[in-house]
This record gives C-alpha cells, structure tokens and sequence, in this order.
C-alpha cells in the first residue's frame, strides 16, 4: 500500500512539472508571435539548462575515446631537446633566456640603470610605466636568432640586444651548445623637449644580467629548490686585458660555472634540465670609455620573482649623491642565483656607438669548455650570418618586395615599409614564452570551490610583453597564422601545447596564468578560470590554412610531417568540438536547426549591459537582460565554420571513420546555417543579430550610487534614480534592506553612476549593428552568391557604421552603446574601437569572395572595398608605429576624438594580433 502510495505521488509530481512545462513553452511561443516570422517557429529545447554552467543537452555524444595526452607531451618533448631547447621565453622582461624544460629550468635576465633614476626604477620587466621611447624586437626568427633595441630616454641610453642559439654543428672548432647574447650600450638623445634640455656631461650605468637556477612554478618556498643551492660558483675572477681581438679595447672577462648534480631516483626529473654548464662573459670598452668594471655577487632565496628588489636593497649612498649598487664578489652560501654587474662611467661627448658591449657565452655541459677563440669574434660572426638569414627567410615567407600599399600606386612597398613589417612580425614571433604552473578553475558556476589543476607547460604567443605577458586561447589562433606564414614547426609546438592543456572533457581555460611571474601580474579576481567560459576557437583557423592553402608549398616529407601532426591533434579538436557544442547549445538544439549561446553572463554584474567575456567581446552590447533563450550570432558562426574546418581536417589526414565523420560534420555545419538564418537574420534591416530578451525602447540615466545594510551589519553599495534621493524614498535591496547614505564623489558631489533603464522587454532580435552583426561575413561562412552578403558588405562600407578611413570599427556609430563606458571606469573597450583582428577577417573574407573561382556576382564590389581597407588598416598601423615606435591594441574609432581619431590606444607594445598587418600587407590570408 505504501508503495503504491509512493508511486502515485511521483506521478503526481512528473506531471505537474510536464504541465508547467507546457505551460512555459505555450508562454514563450505566444511571446514568439510577436517576433519576425523566422522566429516564430522557434522553441525552446526540451532540456534546455537550468544555470548558467555547462549542463549537457540528450543530443550530445558521450566522451568514450582516451586521449593521447602522453603521445602529445611526447612530441613538444622532443622538441624541447633541439633548436627550441633554449629562447628568449621569458618574453614578459626586456630580455630574459629560458630553457624549455620543466620542473627544473635554467634562466637568464637583464636589468639596467644609471645616476639618472632612482635605483627603484631599474629597468627589467617589460612596463608601460616605464614610459621607455621605444623597445621590441627589429629581427627575430623565433628559433635562433633575435635583434632588439631599446631606446630608454631617462637614462640616456640605446640598448641593442642580440639573442643567438648555438649548436654544437655551428662551428666544428667551439662545438657549443647552448646560447650567445650581445648587449651593447649606445648614447641617446631623447627626443623629449624638455629631456634634452638636461643637458648631461656624464653618466654611471650598471647592467646587471643574472643566472637562475629554478623548477616548477617558480615559487620560491617550493621544496624543488632544495637541490638546485651552491651550484653555481665562479669558475674564474674578473680579470681585464686587452681584447685579443682588438688592440684599442679593454676586455674584462668572468667565467662562473656549475657542475650540475648527480643522477639518481630523487634527482632523476632534473637531469633534463640543463643544470651543469659554464658561462663566459666579457665586459669590451673602447678607450673612449672613463672606466669599466666587472663584479657578481649570488643570492640565495632569489629569483626571476625578487632579483630586483634583492639588488636594490643593496644599494647603498655613495659619496653623499646618488644611490648605488656595488655588487659584493661573493657567492652567498644556498645561492640558486648569480647576478653579474658590468659598471660603466662614461663622457657623453665622448661617447658613441659600438664602444661598450656584454657578450655571454652560454655552454650546456659538465665537460663544457671554454672558447679557444675571442667570445666577441663568435659573437660577432654569429650576429652578421644570424640576420643574414633572418632577411632571406622573411623576404621568402611575405615576399613585400613584390607588393604595393595600394593597386593603383607605381612602386612597391619602401624600406621604410619592410623594416616596419620586420618589426611587427619580430616582435610577435620574439613575443613567444614558456610557461609552467597549475591553473584555479572553478567548475561548477553554482559553488564557490576553486581546484587547482595540475601543473603543465605552455610554449605560446602572447598579445602584450607589458600588459598581457600569458597565453590567451583565442588570441592565439590569430598569433599563429601570423606565425605558420613563416615558420609551421613552430605553429605546431603551439598548438601541440594548448591543445595539452585540454581536460578530458574537452575544456581549455580561456586564460592561462601560470607561474608566479604570470599570476602576480593578474589581479586576484581575475585568476580564476570559470568552466562555463568558452572562447572562440580560433586555432583551427591556422590549422586550415595549413592543409589548404600550404600544402602545395610543401616537400613530400614535409606533407607527410604535417599529416601525421594532424591525426595526432585530430582528437584533441574533436573533443574540444564536442565540448563547444555540448556546453555552449543554446535554447534550440534538434537535428535540423540549432542555436547556440556564450555562457557566462551575469545578470546583476553592476554593467549597463552584462559583459560576455566569452565571446571575446567583452563589452559588446547583448541582450538586455541575460537568459537561457539568448542565442548568439558570432557563436553560431564560429561553429558553423568550426564544423567545416573538422570535415576538411577528417578527409585530409584520411582518417578510418572519415566518410562518416565528415557527413557528421557537414551535417552540423548544415544545422547550424539553417539556424544562423532561421533565428538570426532581420529581413526588414538586413541584418543578422542576437536574439534574446531585450529592452528595444531602454534608456540609460544617472543614478547615485548608495550604501546599504543588513541586520548583520554588513555593507553593500547599490544604486538609486536621483528623485528616489531627493525624496527620501530609497529602497535598498531587500538582503540590504537598511539605507544609509549616499555616496559622494570626492569632489563636493555625488558619485554618479550610468545604468540602462529598460522599457518594454521581450524575447527579439538585439539589433546592434557592429562585428558581431557581421560575422557570418567574417568568417565566410555564407554562399558567395548569398544577397546576404551584399547586404553586409554595404553596411560594412557605410560611414556611418564601420567604416572608417583607418579600419572598420567595432560599432555603429549610431548606437546608443557606440564609445559608452559600460561602467564608470570601464573605457569602452568593442564599442567603436579598430580592432585588426576583426579587420584581418574582413579582408581574408572580402579576397576569398572577389576571387574569379567563387563566381560571386558581387566580385567587383568585393574587390574595390578590400582594396580601400587594406590600404586603410596597412597606413593606420605603420603611420602610428613611426610617430609613436609601438603597436597598438586597438586604434580610436571615434569620430568625436578630433586629434586622437585613428590613434593607436590602450596597451603598447600589442604586436600579438595587430602584427597580422604583416600577412595583410603581404596578402597571406
């Protein structure tokens, strides 16, 4: 009896919650009639999710096959043991060497600084405070070879520093293995008015370039370090003499040295690493110079983390003046780092280029010996044949001499246009790290837990040395079809490497912060990874271009390289493919129409408009209020051209299944274009846009910003209209419910603060014109003969929207968000901003569809609006880079800026994807 009583209420329950289903479905589609006739008919899935977290919908496959994670981290391994043993990975400093190992790793780095500025202000990692003329690489060819120069106007000095990889096949006679590098010291006239008007007769500057022993995240608590102590000593004093191999120099040579450890069952993981090596290193002055001087000092507790505040700490004031580091010339007992200072005193009238450089010599091995020939010799050989081949191989890759800033110009792009690509190109190829360290995730959006992951190595591309020195997953499939262009072994590694840091679900973290250096370079709110966050994933644009448009190019045992790489990866995008589709589905999922939505969205995140940091776009007005009906127009066409991509990897790589794979995907792609249409398309405004629930009629007011309380005594701030205030009818939120004050400005006022007030919402299109309305475009996942696509071009041209005689901007000029902070302090950030990423498709797009082959009847129209933008984003960029020596996150796209219209703005130097101007310029799309 007590069973059957049981069973009856259970389906007493069941249909009840059926009936109110019912109820909600017949709710939204009388709310749908509303809508224009392609979204009537649309219905939410039958299990759509609940929260905002990454809920799988009954169409989803399963996870079943084991990933190769360990076939994978064998390939990067092996890598690690060749030419990209060692670089210039620790990209976040001005000049900084690491070795490609982990847990345990050997580093190098360079400080600087003179009488001029405060010992705190020495100079070592890359920062925009610093306020530096101009730095970044000039050659760079990611492998062996880097030339940068650094122009630093406060201390009156030019830098130039030369990286070079030496391999025991070099040079028969030293057979080294290991790394050079070349600092040489330049006066400097700044080109600051009121700088020059300083006049300077002399100047005391230090280098200071130290050795560090490290393992694992680089914390410096960690046990790991125990065994890396006393290693390193000195193997020779300072001892100066004439250069050998110039008899108006004085050469002051130190050589340190460590014999590594011993191998056995607890040191065995540091045996990979290169612990045991020896290092010369010669301070060479002309006779120019006042005076030189070579001294070291190690450190114990020091690292990458510290070295400069151990180094100042030491400073001490001499003769009653400035305050200086004199460095010790001893060897602190449990040092793991050694730090060389090169002192030198010059007369500035005196003084010119090429009468001061640091040359290092770096050879790997306990039986390392020394150079029999001058270090300056080899370095310098090494210099003149490095950049020989850095030119050739970049003239073979862009071929610029061969190309014109516009069609209809008589000549070819100039010197001053080849040395500027040089650059862009240098500085995001010279801009590639090695990371090591563990990610916090938090994965379920509805609990607060936070795991740790385990600890792994990244190799990538990072869009800003100074203000995003870490890898960022969608950046980077932009970083690299700027980095295949020229070198496809190293594209590989990249993508090797993020695709090995997928959990076996699929997921990659947006952002990767990993390792000391890079976490506390990000603030603590922005640490955490949400598992709900996907991001466009744009890796697989490069992979495309490599087995489409590359091939060709390639030898047979080149082909054969890249398709085994390809079934190798192959898995790994499948099931990020799967985890795409499987989180990211949006209200309409069935097999012949699907939707898809950005997870993540908050719907009290103190924004006018919610940010979908997903997307990519952050700021990028969405639907008014976030819901689970969103559906989201650059998603689905991510997915649409995702789904292409996997069908053309499958059939390239011949795959057991690949018939049958390829129909599935071709048979998402299908469903998702069949939605794209279906729910997106305006055909009143010939646009695509979102859909979700929206305040068409919306207003935004400046409310104050109050504090409230609740009976525990805990304080929140909240917001109210400005006539609640003056009236005293303020009601604070009911977890808050006690009204204190307002809040005032600081200034004698009240702290004002923007917020959207909506009208009438509803379930309908967003209709915001901008990137997000273009995208099908974008990524050209649209028929050539699609009217569709003349109606985006045309609002793609048109001033009032995108177009603009620097690049397309990221939104209409007639939106209400257009340049709007989406909070007080939030510069707008996709609101009107040129971004090259978004240009560089546009014109991958506007090339692909003037093409004689795709038999576009809108060709001409194509090509004559790819032809001003190129022209238009190609002048932006250079002409910036020579007023200013940097690129640029983004250029203003506000016609309201006056001077500041066309500027670059935001982080400098960015020459992650703005250095696609490179494959722009050289029509490599």
């Amino acid at each position: 009896m007590a069973l059957g009583q049981s069973t009856s209420a259970l389906l007493v329950a069941l249909l009840s919650i059926a009936f109110a289903a019912f109820l909600y479905s017949e709710t939204l589609l009388q709310h749908l009639g509303q809508l224009p006739l392609n979204l009537q008919r649309f219905t939410p899935s039958s299990s759509h999710d609940t929260r905002d977290g990454v809920s799988t919908p009954p169409s989803s496959n399963g996870v079943d096959e084991v990933l190769d994670f360990q076939a994978l981290r064998a390939y990067a391994d092996a890598n690690s043991q060749d030419t990209l043993r060692w670089g210039t990975y620790r990209s976040s400093l001005y000049y900084g060497v690491r070795s490609r190992t982990y847990p345990y790793y050997v580093a190098a780095g360079l400080l600087w600084g003179s009488q001029h500025e405060d010992i705190s202000q020495l100079r070592h990692e890359c920062r925009q405070e610093d306020r530096l003329q101009k730095y970044g690489w000039l050659k760079h060819d990611g492998k062996r070879y880097g030339f940068q120069n650094i122009e630093d106007q406060y201390n009156r000095v030019e830098l130039k520093t030369h990286y070079m990889r030496l391999m025991p096949h070099d040079d028969k006679e030293t057979h080294i293995d290991g790394w050079a590098s070349r600092i040489e010291v330049t006066p400097l006239e700044p080109r600051d008015e009121r700088l020059r008007k300083k006049r300077v007769k002399t100047t005391k500057l230090s280098l200071f370039f130290y050795f560090d022993l490290g393992c694992e995240d680089e914390s410096l608590g960690h046990e790991c370090r125990h065994v890396l102590k006393n290693l390193i000593d000195v193997d020779s004093e300072p001892v100066s003499a004439p250069c050998a191999s110039d008899e108006v120099s004085t050469c002051t040579q130190l050589r340190l040295a460590s014999e590594g450890i011993q191998g056995d069952d607890e040191t065995k993981p540091t045996l990979s690493a290169p612990l045991a090596f020896n290092v010369q290193l010669q301070l060479k002055a002309t006779n120019s110079i006042q005076s030189t001087e070579l001294r070291y000092s190690g450190l114990k507790d020091t690292n990458v983390l510290n070295v400069k505040d151990r180094i100042v700490a030491l400073a001490e004031r001499v003769r009653g003046n400035d305050d200086e580091v004199n460095l010790d010339n001893i060897i602190e007992d449990g040092s793991t780092l050694v730090v060389v200072q090169a002192i030198v005193e010059v007369d500035m009238e005196a003084f010119h280029e090429g009468d001061v450089a640091l040359d290092i010599l770096f050879n790997e091995g306990s039986v390392a010996k020394k150079a029999a020939a001058p270090i300056d010799s080899i370095v310098s050989a090494q210099v003149e044949t490095r950049a020989r081949a850095f030119d050739a191989q970049f003239d073979a890759a862009f071929q610029l001499s061969t190309k014109k800033l516009s069609p209809t110009d008589d000549v070819v792009f100039n010197k001053s246009h080849i040395a500027f690509a040089k650059a862009a190109f240098s500085n995001l190829i010279g801009g590639i790290g090695y990371f090591y360290g563990s990610s916090l995730v938090q994965h379920d959006a509805n609990s607060p837990e936070i795991i740790e992951s385990a600890s792994k190595p990244l190799f990538t591309a990072v869009p800003s040395r100074s203000f995003f020195p870490r890898g960022f997953v969608w950046d980077e499939g932009f970083h690299q079809l700027g980095i295949a262009a020229f070198d496809s072994e190293i594209a590989r590694d990249v993508i090797a490497h993020w695709l090995g840091l997928m959990g076996d679900d699929g997921y990659i973290a947006r952002e990767q912060v990993l390792g000391e250096s890079a976490r506390r370079r990000v603030p603590n709110e922005f640490l955490v990874q949400h598992v709900e966050h996907a991001n466009p994933p744009s890796l697989l644009l490069c992979l495309e271009r490599m087995v489409s448009k590359d091939v060709d190019n390639l030898s047979p045992s080149a082909q054969k390289e890249l398709r085994t790489f390809v079934r190798l990866v192959f898995p790994f995008l499948e099931r990020w493919y799967d985890w795409l589709v499987r989180t990211q589905y949006g209200p309409v999922m069935e097999d012949e129409v699907a939707s898809f939505r950005w997870r993540g969205r908050k719907i009290n995140g103190g924004k006018l408009i919610s940010n979908t940091l997903a997307s990519g776009l952050d700021d990028y007005p969405r639907a008014s209020l976030p819901s689970q009906n969103e559906m989201h127009v650059d998603l689905i066409s991510w997915m649409a051209k995702t789904s292409d991509i996997m069908a053309t990897l499958t059939q390239y790589i011949d795959h057991n299944a690949a018939e049958a794979k390829a129909q599935r995907f071709q048979a998402d792609k299908s469903r998702f274009l069949v939605g794209l249409d279906k729910f997106h398309w305006n055909e009143q405004l010939q646009s695509y846009f979102d859909v979700g629930d929206h305040s068409e009629d919306g207003r935004i007011e400046h409310h104050v910003a109050i504090r409230c309380r609740n009976d525990e005594g805990e304080i929140i701030d909240a917001t109210a209209s400005m006539e609640q205030v003056r009236t005293r009818t303020v009601k604070c939120p009911v977890t808050h419910a006690t009204y204190l004050f307002p809040l005032g400005d600081g200034k004698g006022g009240l702290q004002l603060q923007q917020m959207f007030i909506p009208g009438t919402t509803k379930l309908q299109h967003v209709k915001h014109i901008g990137y997000v309305s273009i995208f099908p475009l974008l990524l050209k996942v649209l028929p050539p003969d699609s009217p569709k696509l003349r109606a985006l071009l045309h609002q793609l041209a048109n001033p009032e929207h995108l177009w603009s005689p620097f690049g397309l901007r990221s939104m209409s000029t007639t939106d209400l968000f257009y340049e709007r902070e989406n909070a007080s302090g939030d510069n707008p950030y996709w609101r009107g901003s040129i971004w090259i990423n978004a240009n560089y498709l546009a014109l991958d797009a506007l090339h692909h569809y003037a093409q004689p082959e795709t038999a576009s009847p809108f060709r001409d129209e194509f090509q004559k609006v790819y032809d001003a933008l190129r022209t238009n984003v190609i002048s932006t960029i250079f002409r910036e880079y020579e007023r200013t020596g940097y690129l640029w996150e983004q250029y203003s796209g506000d016609i309201h800026a006056a001077q500041q219209y066309g500027k670059g703005q935001r982080c400098h130097p960015f020459s992650g994807w703005t250095a696609l101007v490179v494959n722009i310029m050289a029509e490599k799309y």
